[in-house]
């Protein structure tokens, strides 16, 4: 799983095209049943600190 860490990250989208899975979205454009992602990779980078 790759993390993209929330606080860094500037919505330029430059990730999404390189993705070979197609599993980058905007936040806004989350498919409903990954939804539950965000919060996962949000609290990945919390728990780093």
């Amino acid at each position: 799983m790759y993390f993209i860490d929330p606080d860094e990250c500037i919505d330029c989208g430059a990730c999404v095209d390189p993705c070979p899975v197609d599993a980058i979205f905007p936040e806004d454009e989350v498919p409903e049943q990954w939804r539950e992602y965000i919060k996962i990779n949000a609290d990945y980078f919390k728990n780093r600190q």
